[in-house]
């Protein structure tokens, strides 16, 4: 039996002036069938839940209201998971070719893609990428970034979900399809891709090449990082600076 994930997450969002009764929409993890939720906890400062909905993409969405005037919103989520990657996902590859903003190819990228190009199925090109950006990207720690794949490519540095962007940006250029996944792993926040094989989504860990296993819990996924933005706010929110904390430990 695979070994269950404690974890917990917090969502810290700072807005540029202070407002009063504002909507809030909240994105948290969802069974699939390769991760099963045991338990889970969702605490809103100052925040009701108000009903739950799906987005466009399939990813579980919470909505609400906070109480008061306030320009910092916090959401707290816990909870307990099996995590089988066994059992990928295998609903269709869809829309995940085409780039996106902040995957579009600009010349760094493409000129790395000449120089790096590779044999084989969809799955092993996504890895042989992975493991020849090891040597151009510098990984920073900060989470979330900021950049398009090619901004984070001309810096040199990057953190996972530069990466990320970047190994999407590559492998759709290479016509594969690949979805951009934001949630936590064994070092924290983070993100990462699955790859479409064919017959099913294989989620590969940007940082190395590797698949990802039972200690990475999915929160959403997207064509880029601007599909599944953690938290969202009603009209009048002007959003300055959002951060993500979160621990996470196995247990058998």
């Amino acid at each position: 039996m695979m070994p269950a994930i404690i974890f917990t997450y917090t969502v810290t969002a700072s807005l540029a002036v202070p407002v009063s009764d504002f909507g809030y929409a909240v994105r948290i993890p969802a069974d699939t069938s390769c991760q099963r939720l045991l338990r889970q906890h969702v605490a809103v400062e100052r925040g009701v839940v108000r009903g739950e909905k799906q987005d466009p993409l399939g990813n579980r969405i919470l909505t609400g209201a906070c109480r008061g005037t306030s320009a910092r919103f916090a959401c707290t989520v816990r909870g307990k998971a099996l995590i089988d990657p066994s059992r990928p996902e295998t609903d269709g590859d869809g829309q995940y070719t085409e780039a996106t903003g902040r995957t579009h190819v600009g010349g760094l990228l493409r000129v790395f893609y000449l120089h790096n190009s590779a044999v084989g199925d969809a799955l092993d090109r996504a890895r042989h990428f992975c493991r020849m950006l090891r040597g151009e990207i510098a990984l920073r720690t900060s989470f979330p970034g900021t950049r398009t794949a090619e901004e984070a490519m001309e810096c040199g540095a990057g953190t996972s979900e530069d990466l990320a962007h970047i190994i999407a940006a590559l492998c759709r250029l290479d016509n594969i399809s690949v979805r951009y996944v934001m949630g936590l792993g064994p070092l924290g926040p983070a993100a990462w891709v699955e790859v479409w094989n064919g017959w099913n989504w294989t989620a590969i860990d940007p940082l190395t090449g590797n698949l990802c296993g039972a200690s990475y819990l999915k929160i959403a996924h997207g064509r880029d990082a601007d599909d599944i933005a953690l938290a969202a706010f009603s009209q009048g929110c002007e959003l300055e600076h959002t951060e993500i904390s979160s621990s996470l430990s196995t247990r058998p």
